[in-house]
């Protein structure tokens, strides 16, 4: 069923992590992996989830152009 409903997606791993790899195998999802080095700096007066949120933006922001080329 998960399958079904993201076949129109373009799913990409942007992970090198064989755990999330082996996941996404597992849900038997079809994807590409598209690793890109991303420098995991935050600012010092960051806490917790605000740490997390900022580096998955900062991680998100290397594929931007992604929708532009769509």
């Amino acid at each position: 069923m998960l399958k079904e409903k993201l076949k129109h997606l373009n799913i990409i791993l942007a992970s090198g992590s064989p755990r999330r790899h082996h996941f996404f195998k597992e849900l038997a999802i079809d994807f590409t992996i598209d690793v890109r080095e991303i420098d995991e700096v935050f600012p010092d007066h960051l806490k917790r989830t605000e740490i997390t949120d900022f580096l998955a933006e900062l991680k998100a922001s290397a594929f931007k152009n992604l929708a532009a080329n769509d």
